[in-house]
């Protein structure tokens, strides 16, 4: 038995490196060879949108939504604009006219390119065409449209964002591997937007159509550019953040909170028996940093400090069962949108379910 396991596992170790090497590094180097000549520009349109505010606050918002503009993103949408922001959405697929329509009446500008990137190279367009458009930038919000996001505490959260003095805020963090701050909702200064480092990070990155790429070189490298230039850096949603929740709980209750973490780091039912109520605590909130903070706290942030965002790839990446995380809404709340979050849950899928080149694909991190 020992020696077939181990057999399985070379050969999966094997197949992953090839299929990494055919869908990964091959495009990586082709991006790379292809680099000193001309290519074709990843910006199909711009348009002007109707709705402006006063100030330099502006985010820029990249959506992936082909058929229509889900409740998410109208939230979104409608909470940046009671905070007072400047839109700017990027779009990785055409628009049909009534798509178009709408969102002209919600945004500042709205860019059309192709899905070259995915989102970081979306932020990287974005970037630039603000860089040239010679605005007196003094706040840039990026966030896409990767995680649900509810109203209730949404303007609130944008607001913090757009008044704090730090030069980078972050929503959530990410101490896994490598720190960096997650890029699925984060905001700059201006003084930082306009920095030299800044600026030349997006000039040089390298639009690549894998999602391993875009994390390691986009997300992570962003971190890398920008972290060191910062003078503050504040993140929201953090661990200790909260202790002063959990430190009011029994331990009865600390046993019913270990459904509102992924399984990978579940403790079991008798855990906290033997620990005192501190140590407890201790316990519930160092598992939080042990990944990405979204996932592994996402539920407990939500219940506990009103969260208003939601990853919405807690299926796919096998964070939480489709039942897990039914129950994990019912109790920290869904506002009336349970049935289509499912819905948009078993649609994507469980990455188990996948075909063995995808499932290979996704333990590459390509998908």
């Amino acid at each position: 038995m020992g020696l077939y396991s181990n057999a399985r596992a070379l050969a999966f170790s094997v197949a992953k490196r090839i299929v990494k090497f055919l869908y990964h590094d091959i495009k990586v180097l082709r991006a790379l060879c292809c680099r000193p000549f001309p290519s074709r520009p990843s910006i199909k349109s711009v348009h002007e949108g109707a709705r402006a505010h006063p100030g330099g606050i502006y985010a820029i918002f990249l959506l992936w939504q082909p058929k229509r503009f889900s409740w998410y993103v109208q939230n979104a949408l409608e909470s940046l604009n009671e905070a007072g922001i400047n839109i700017v959405a990027v779009i990785n697929h055409d628009l049909s006219e009534d798509q178009l329509a709408y969102l002209s009446g919600h945004t500042r500008s709205i860019i059309i390119r192709d899905n070259s990137g995915f989102d970081i190279g979306g932020y990287k367009d974005a970037t630039t065409y603000l860089a040239k458009s010679n605005i007196a930038l003094s706040r840039l919000l990026y966030l896409n449209d990767s995680t649900y996001f509810f109203k209730g505490g949404l303007t609130d959260l944008f607001r913090r964002m757009i008044t704090s003095e730090a030069d980078i805020i972050g929503t959530f963090e990410n101490w896994e591997f490598t720190y960096h701050i997650q890029s699925f909702c984060f905001a700059v200064s201006g003084d930082l937007f306009r920095s030299e480092k800044f600026q030349r990070f997006w000039t040089s990155y390298l639009p690549v159509n894998s999602r391993l790429w875009a994390i390691q070189a986009g997300e992570i490298g962003l971190s890398r550019a920008m972290i060191p230039i910062a003078s503050s850096i504040d993140i929201i949603y953090k661990p200790n953040a909260l202790r002063p929740a959990l430190s009011t709980l029994s331990k009865d209750d600390y046993t019913g909170l270990i459904k509102l973490y992924p399984g990978a780091i579940r403790f079991p039912h008798t855990h906290f028996l033997r620990l005192p109520k501190s140590a407890c605590v201790d316990e519930l909130v160092s598992r939080i940093g042990l990944r990405s903070q979204i996932h592994t706290g996402g539920f407990l942030y939500r219940k506990y400090l009103a969260c208003p965002i939601v990853k919405r790839d807690l299926l796919y990446r096998r964070q939480f069962s489709a039942d897990e995380i039914e129950q994990a809404l019912l109790e920290t709340g869904h506002e009336g949108h349970l049935d289509e979050i499912m819905t948009d849950f078993k649609r994507r899928g469980d990455s188990l379910h996948l075909s063995v080149l995808s499932r290979l694909k996704v333990a590459n991190g390509i998908l």
